[in-house]
């Protein structure tokens, strides 16, 4: 079964079914389906999910599930961490290990990534997004008429969940966007000089990636944009610290000592713009 054909449902949709509505979303918002019932259960796209899976699917909580003709099963991967899909009002987030890797407070990660484009000013070219994630920086890139986009990620589990989420599709469709599975701080080696007139850098938190907020990355950074490139660096807020360090302000200053100019702050995406200077 194709990821756009595979019902994903949540806890609220299970008691939307529950209570009887019958105009439903199978993929998490994006649209509604009419949903064909039985005594025992509902049908989602011709797969039977019965009405007991549907009680225990709703006592649970910030939680996705997929449905295939073996069963329902959570959009989650235990191994050496735990990773998983959390429904939001819109686009849905990634959790590793109980940390959200997208804004969820008073946004959406589709709204959020706009943002980050939008601070950017994102218009055509080539594009290097850093952290593939769910891949919706990717994903909207291209939509802005990005000619490439060369999106790298670290964790196989983390494309492995993407698969799954509707909002991630054309992530896998889209044949302007190229995704490479790897260590970005060392497969950057491996990009040509001034190949990218965008870099999207959104990187875990610091405290989980500390050599993606480094000088020595910022260089490779600085490598691979041509002269006059901008690059969006999320940060988190100004004054928001780790153990005595004020991340925002390291950055713009190890921003600066790597050869970038008109390094500005946005409160709204909570990140730095800046462009390759003339070093």
């Amino acid at each position: 079964m194709s990821r756009a054909t595979t019902p994903v449902i949540t806890p609220h949709t299970a008691k939307l079914l529950l209570d009887g509505d019958d105009l439903i979303t199978t993929d998490l918002g994006i649209t509604k389906n009419k949903v064909h019932r039985s005594n025992e259960g509902v049908f989602l796209n011709s797969l039977f999910v019965n009405f007991d899976t549907l009680r225990k699917i709703a006592k649970r909580e910030d939680s996705v599930y997929f449905v295939t003709e073996r069963g329902v099963f959570q959009v989650a991967i235990h191994e050496k961490h735990y990773y998983k899909l959390v429904p939001t009002s819109r686009a849905p987030t990634l959790e590793i290990d109980g940390i959200r890797m997208h804004r969820t407070s008073g946004t959406t990660p589709d709204i959020d990534t706009n943002s980050k484009l939008n601070a950017l000013r994102l218009n055509e070219g080539n594009v290097l997004d850093t952290c593939t994630g769910l891949g919706y920086t990717a994903i909207e890139a291209a939509r802005r008429g990005a000619y490439k986009v060369v999106t790298i990620e670290l964790q196989p589990n983390v494309i492995r969940i993407a698969k799954m989420n509707p909002w991630s599709i054309e992530l896998f469709t889209h044949i302007g966007i190229q995704k490479i599975l790897a260590d970005v701080f060392y497969i950057i080696d491996f990009l040509p000089n001034g190949f990218f007139d965008y870099v999207i850098h959104d990187p875990p938190r610091h405290r989980q990636a500390r050599k993606l907020y480094s000088g020595a990355f910022y260089r490779k950074l600085s490598r691979v944009l041509r002269h006059g490139g901008k690059m969006f660096h999320y940060t988190g807020e100004p004054g928001s610290r780790y153990r005595g360090v004020n991340v925002p302000k390291g950055v713009s200053k190890r921003l600066g000592e790597a050869g970038f100019v008109d390094i500005v702050y946005h409160k709204d995406s909570m990140g730095f713009t800046c462009i390759k200077g003339s070093i």
